[in-house]
């Protein structure tokens, strides 16, 4: 058996060994415990960090280089949604076709077991490297309060931050490596109430129809113009995703009215300055608001570190890679805010979240060979 073959072989078996592992959010089914029997012997150190049933773990291996290399990722997934419309279990990961069918395939068990499978590779070789950490957590495709944030606390009370940190997630669109995340926007989101009397729709003189009283404000929203994009970055939206109000009576005029905001922001706005849009577009409304930061923007500059990841693509694909900073929230956002470099490489995305998520096994190949490129050219 070829090294190629010996690492496609690992990667996937590791990533089977994971992915029957059912943990929809926020739990790890024993997860974590086998990613720390399977890098003991290479001399990794499993430190728990466990925080009100969320299973944390830091792995570390003492390098003999200088510098430290995180590797972040979760072995949490989201649920299955109906089980009777996947072509296969979810858990049964099922390889047929060149092809390895299941929950956590690309999202992102596959990643961790590419990670996984190019330290073991290289452990095996005794060849000299940095000090290398896997920071896991099953709190990352729920709220996200006891996870990656706790590990980061951890990490910078004992003074153990890495020098730079790859996040497993996702991150490729056709091919593996065609496009980083080298930052993400930030999130703001909104619960609102439109205060009204409910009454009779025939006497509307004696109430007062709150969702009449949301419509002009909600206009006034969606119409905001949040300036120009910073560069590199998509501009700033503002979405209306909820909107409810009314007891289902067709003949009663509705007291109260809820709307939901979800507002994607790049470096250009602040939260402040968003907040203050947001109110006085609804100024004069009898309403009440919830804002909530739920995540900063971030972005990793360009230097020596993406540019040796993005090096790393190249030579192993041939592919120049796209550093991009579109998409939803991940884990990084809390190791950007400890001033750690964060890029983001993974799988393809192309059923994350789906019914009948999967990958190529290909891929898992593929990635495994960038993952191993990275760690043997870092260099803090």
């Amino acid at each position: 058996m070829s090294v190629e073959q010996d690492k496609i072989s690992c990667a996937l078996n590791l990533a089977i060994k994971l992915m029957k592992r059912e943990s929809p959010t926020p739990e790890d089914s024993g997860c974590q415990d086998y990613i720390g029997k399977s890098l003991a012997p290479l001399g990794f150190v499993r430190t728990e960090v466990n925080s009100n049933g969320i299973t944390n773990s830091i792995y570390t291996r003492q390098g003999e280089l200088s510098g430290v290399l995180a590797f972040a990722g979760h072995t949490d997934v989201v649920p299955t949604g109906p089980v009777e419309a996947w072509d296969y279990p979810p858990f049964d990961a099922v390889v047929k076709d060149g092809v390895l069918h299941g929950r956590g395939a690309q999202d992102m068990k596959g990643g961790i077991a590419c990670w996984m499978a190019a330290v073991m590779q290289l452990c095996a070789t005794f060849e000299p490297l940095p000090t290398l950490q896997l920071l896991i957590t099953s709190d990352e495709e729920g709220d996200s309060i006891d996870g990656t944030v706790r590990i980061v606390e951890h990490l910078q009370k004992h003074g153990k931050l890495p020098d730079a940190v790859i996040v497993g997630e996702p991150s490729s669109n056709k091919q593996v490596g065609d496009t980083i995340r080298r930052g993400r926007r930030g999130v703001v989101q909104v619960a609102m109430t439109f205060n009204g009397k409910q009454g009779h729709s025939a006497y509307p003189d004696d109430a007062d129809n709150a969702i009449h009283k949301a419509v002009t404000p909600l206009a006034k929203i969606a119409a905001i113009d949040w300036g120009e994009a910073v560069d590199g970055f998509p501009a700033t939206t503002c979405q209306i995703t909820n909107l409810n109000a009314g007891t289902g009576a067709s003949n009663v005029i509705p007291g109260s009215a809820e709307a939901f905001l979800d507002i994607r922001y790049n470096p250009s706005n602040r939260f402040d300055e968003i907040k203050a849009c947001i109110m006085q577009a609804c100024e004069g409304a009898d309403v009440s608001f919830d804002f909530r930061h739920e995540a900063n923007a971030f972005s990793t500059p360009d230097g020596k570190f993406l540019d040796m990841v993005c090096a790393a693509i190249e030579s192993t694909t041939g592919i120049i890679t796209n550093r991009d900073t579109g998409g939803g929230t991940s884990d990084g956002r809390f190791l950007a805010a400890a001033g750690v470099p964060v890029a983001e490489l993974g799988l393809t995305n192309s059923s994350i979240h789906q019914v009948n998520e999967q990958v190529a096994i290909h891929e898992l190949d593929t990635l495994t060979e960038i993952y191993t490129k990275i760690i043997t050219t870092f260099e803090a």
